[in-house]
């Protein structure tokens, strides 16, 4: 069924944005719906109307296979492409790994809009879940990610705050040769998924392994910002933070520069593109990963990913006000907020994200002492100190043992309290 009713051919790479494809490859979602009888295609197009609220555009399509008793090809006003749902069997397999008794799959082909592949994805998704069906849990083809059926409602339908970008591809990190120690292994990394966003994979090759963690914290941070500005061509050099340059390489080119015992050497089925020193004379940028790795900077984010940021640490700010109380002057944890901050009123001069160590805290304000020497804001000393209101905040942390966490590890948080205090 893929095979036949795939929406778009993959047709090449455009010449104007060197890095984007003309047409996104397919986004493919299979639905495991508990219970033994399949329901007819009248029952699916009344449910997905009822959830959509108004009455939608939908004609069956021709089911290939005997084993598709049906297939439909489905227009919903707000969901900028068609897409094509369909019924089919559900294997031994999976009907094992969902631990249920009886089961059957729903599918869903469609192609993302690239101009904004995010809402589209999580639109879907609430589509799926928000259809009167007894639905187990959801695989996302292109990651294989598996989205049980709470995840779904809790992350698409229920939370106002988006999910991440990196949602839409899975960033993969292989490492060879396999029977070397880790300090002698190369590393491999690549994103799956950007291809149905209408963009390039990215790739990172030839990376020591002892540098794997920041190779991939450049991988993803890229993949997020191909979704708002397009890529440049290759050889022009990318900033992606203080002293964070890069640039882009073709992958046939990086390939050659490889030894035979580095991962990564086989065939290429996908459009992909690597990111390569700023001059481009080495496969990896070596002098990025290293100053990432000394801890002294941190790759860009895009504009959704900060705004999505500051509306969670906003609405967590009663978590944090309970957090900053209960460690009260411990050792052994604190709490820093992130504050953007300019030289000028001028709300288009360029902000510099500054981190504030928590002193005190009640439910209206917070005082911050400034924890580090601002590269770019001239008016402020490390040691400043700042009452701190709830819109003010674009991020927060709590520095603990067992590692940081933020306004998403609302539960992680609440545990270690609860060790904290006993």
């Amino acid at each position: 069924m893929t095979n036949e009713f795939n929406i778009v051919d993959f047709a090449g790479l455009n010449s104007d944005r060197p890095w984007e494809l003309e047409q996104s490859t397919p986004t493919d979602f299979r639905a495991v719906v508990e219970g033994k009888e399949i329901c007819s295609i009248d029952e699916l197009g009344k449910s997905i109307a009822s959830f959509i609220g108004e009455s939608i555009e939908a004609e069956e399509v021709e089911s290939p296979d005997g084993d598709i008793p049906w297939a439909l090809r489905v227009r919903v006003v707000g969901l900028p492409t068609d897409f094509v749902i369909w019924a089919e069997p559900l294997n031994e397999a999976t009907l094992e790994a969902a631990k249920i008794e009886a089961g059957w799959i729903l599918a869903l082909q469609t192609v993302l809009h690239p101009g904004d592949p995010l809402t589209h994805f999580s639109n879907l998704l609430r589509l799926i879940g928000g259809i009167q069906l007894p639905i187990h849990s959801v695989c996302d083809l292109a990651t294989g990610r598996w989205f049980p059926k709470d995840i779904i409602e809790k992350v698409f339908v229920i939370d106002d705050v988006e999910p991440p970008e990196e949602i839409l591809w899975i960033t993969r990190l292989v490492e060879a040769p396999e029977d070397n120690d880790p300090e002698n292994r190369w590393a491999w990394v690549s994103t799956h998924g950007l291809n149905r966003c209408g963009r390039v994979e990215l790739e990172m090759l030839g990376v020591p392994a002892v540098l794997c963690s920041e190779a991939v914290h450049i991988v993803d941070g890229l993949a997020a910002l191909t979704l708002e500005t397009p890529l440049p061509p290759v050889g022009q050099p990318i900033s992606l933070g203080s002293n964070l340059l890069v640039s882009l390489m073709a992958c046939d080119q990086a390939l050659g520069m490889l030894d035979e015992k580095m991962p990564g050497l086989e065939d290429h089925l996908t459009p992909s593109v690597a990111i390569c020193s700023p001059d481009g004379t080495k496969v990896f940028p070596e002098d990025a990963l290293q100053t990432l790795n000394l801890g002294e900077t941190a790759v860009m984010k895009t504009t959704r990913s900060t705004n999505r940021q500051s509306l969670l640490a906003r609405n967590q700010w009663g978590l944090l006000v309970k957090t900053v109380n209960q460690i009260g002057e411990s050792e052994h944890a604190t709490c820093l907020v992130q504050v953007p901050w300019s030289n000028t009123e001028d709300p288009e001069a360029p902000r510099e994200y500054l981190w504030f160590k928590v002193v005190e805290a009640n439910n209206t304000q917070i005082v911050g002492e400034l924890a580090h020497k601002p590269a770019l804001v001239t008016n402020l000393e490390e040691g400043h100190r700042e009452n701190i209101m709830q819109d003010d905040l674009s991020d927060w942390v709590v520095v603990t043992p067992v590692g940081p966490m933020g306004p998403g590890d609302a539960d992680a948080i609440d545990s270690f309290l609860d060790q904290f205090n006993s």
